[in-house]
């Protein structure tokens, strides 16, 4: 019987220079077989690149992309988290190992009959079931490899994170960093979030991400790792898609390590407010590919929510009732569609901040809103997109006391959703709070730097600036975002104000008449005093600002601006 070292579904056997995989012989080249065997042996510890070319090519001078061309060769066998650089350091082999004995592989079929097969066949059986004795994860493994189905939402699992530190103890900190982000991820009710006991079944394994697509049954996977260097902390982390394996964001979080608990906590909340957008995004696209006459009343809601950001975005009126159109009949098919009648209070509430479409009556599409939302939230009393639609409906609507307690609500129930902080923000500035309003937008840009929504960020700032009276900032604030979507009405009206107030009136009179173009119906109404600023010298100014703009009053009342 030979030493052997056991790992995953895989046994090396040094004394005959073997790698078996589930008993059968594994092609692998001398180097590359020397190179596995250094770092499973040392599996405790970081091995420095010198030792280990000492260790391969001994007597030899190569350089450190031989080693590298072996190392490739390995994670392409094993799995890309088997083998972990650290740089500066050297090579570290992060699966469990355990040693036992072994006696050299045979043939799958001897030549000596069928009744020696049944014995290779039984021996196997054995080394199986000894295997996941000795390992529990592979029991566990077993019994979830039925591949399950994907649930009627967006589906998520965040692997442990590795820990790439020196000190394998420092393992606490990377499963408690997975562990916050589940944790956090769950309180999206739109997304169904494998639990932490599951996901950590594949705790010290390479594991491809495919397989947890089939065996937790979810679409994506979040994984990284978390390295710890005296009072510094580095955390990676990226969003695949496991069922194309495509790879839809990536980040890197440089940390000083003060807190443990605070930075924990911090981590995950930035890494959920940012990976929640592009699972968002992806689910639309995934939508918009769905053929007709496959559309479940989930993917209706989808596909309907994808249209309404470009309507509004892009200020297309046959998109906007295409969108309004999918929701109803998904709400048709589904009255008990959560998702379906949050895209209608959503589609609503955007129409009557912006109505750029048509004249008609404002009361309809924002009852309409106030109904779904409301219908929404009984439905699902924690779902947070309900509440924040709710409350800038009755931000729109006047209701400013209770459109701000339904905006709150929404953030409490998910304080990681950018667009309930957002929505919040809007609620503020209409009820005459500039400074919550820009508090509460930056926590929004905090948590979702690169959305598509933030242009939408970016007006709500350019309203609280300039209703502080800091009209360069709120200059600054609208050209950004007019810039992100031109077409959109919202972002030119802010810079007509603020241009003016600024004393910029030549770029004041060129928004004016792009958002005039754009909304004549709207322009109409704003001219004779319907806004949404609730504070009456708010009103006063904006209103007085959007008429010099357009001509129709001096231009030197805009000290009255002042």
């Amino acid at each position: 019987m030979l030493h052997s070292y056991r790992f995953d579904r895989f046994e090396i056997v040094p004394g005959a220079r073997q790698l078996l995989q589930e008993g059968a012989v594994v092609n692998l080249g001398a180097r590359a077989f020397d190179l596995l065997h250094c770092l499973i042996e040392n599996s405790h510890r970081i091995v420095g690149k010198d030792e280990l070319i000492d260790r391969v090519w001994p007597g030899l001078v190569v350089t450190e992309n031989n080693l590298s061309v072996q190392v490739s060769a390995l994670r392409r066998l094993l799995g890309p988290q088997v083998l972990v650089n650290v740089p500066g350091r050297g090579y570290q082999f992060m699966l469990p190992v355990t040693e036992g004995a072994q006696g050299l592989a045979s043939p799958d079929i001897p030549l000596d009959g069928p009744s020696a097969a049944e014995d290779v066949v039984a021996r196997n059986r054995r080394k199986e079931q000894s295997r996941r004795k000795a390992d529990p994860a592979v029991e566990k493994q077993g019994m979830t490899a039925i591949a399950l189905s994907l649930p009627d939402k967006p589906s998520v699992a965040v692997l442990p994170f590795l820990n790439l530190s020196s000190e394998p103890q420092q393992d606490y900190f990377a499963d408690a960093v997975s562990e916050d982000i589940t944790t956090e991820l769950s309180r999206f009710s739109a997304l169904f979030v494998i639990a932490r006991n599951s996901a950590f079944t594949y705790k010290g394994r390479a594991v491809d991400v495919r397989t947890v697509s089939k065996e937790l049954g979810v679409r994506y996977v979040l994984e990284g790792s978390v390295r710890r260097a005296d009072n510094r902390v580095r955390v990676t982390a990226q969003l695949i898609d496991a069922q194309s394996g495509k790879h839809l964001w990536a980040e890197k979080y440089d940390r000083v390590l003060e807190d443990v608990f605070t930075l924990q906590e911090e981590v995950a909340q930035s890494i959920v407010g940012a990976i929640a957008p592009h699972i968002h995004a992806a689910e639309q696209n995934i939508a918009q590919r769905v053929r007709p006459g496959n559309l479940t009343a989930h993917d209706l809601a989808m596909r309907a929510n994808a249209n309404s950001n470009d309507a509004i975005r892009c200020n297309d009126p046959v998109l906007w009732q295409q969108a309004l159109g999918e929701a109803r009949s998904a709400v048709a098919m589904d009255p008990h569609s959560v998702l379906a009648l949050t895209v209608i209070a959503e589609l609503n509430a955007r129409y009557v901040g912006t109505p750029q479409f048509d004249e008609q009556d404002l009361s309809v599409p924002w009852k309409e809103g106030v109904a779904a939302a409301g219908q929404a939230i009984d439905l699902d009393p924690v779902a947070s997109p309900a509440y924040r639609w709710m409350g800038l409906l009755l931000g729109f609507g006047g209701v400013y006391d209770e459109g701000q307690a339904m905006a709150r609500r929404g953030v409490e129930l998910n304080p990681n959703d950018a667009l309930a902080w957002s929505n919040l923000a809007f609620v503020e500035v209409f009820a005459g709070n500039p400074e919550q309003a820009l508090a509460h937008q930056a926590q929004a840009t905090r948590l979702s730097p690169r959305d598509p929504n933030q242009y939408l960020f970016n007006c709500c700032r350019s309203l609280a600036c300039f209703e502080l009276k800091d009209y360069a900032q709120a200059m600054t604030y609208a050209r950004m975002a007019a810039g992100a979507a031109p077409n959109s009405p919202g972002p030119q009206v802010a810079l007509a104000m603020a241009a003016v107030g600024a004393g910029e009136l030549a770029l004041a009179k060129s928004a004016h008449a792009s958002f005039s173009q754009l909304c004549p119906a709207y322009t109409k109404r704003v001219m004779s005093g319907d806004t949404t600023f609730g504070n009456p010298e708010h009103r006063r100014r904006a209103i007085l600002a959007l008429r010099i703009a357009a001509g129709l009053e001096d231009e030197g009342a805009a000290v009255g601006l002042q």
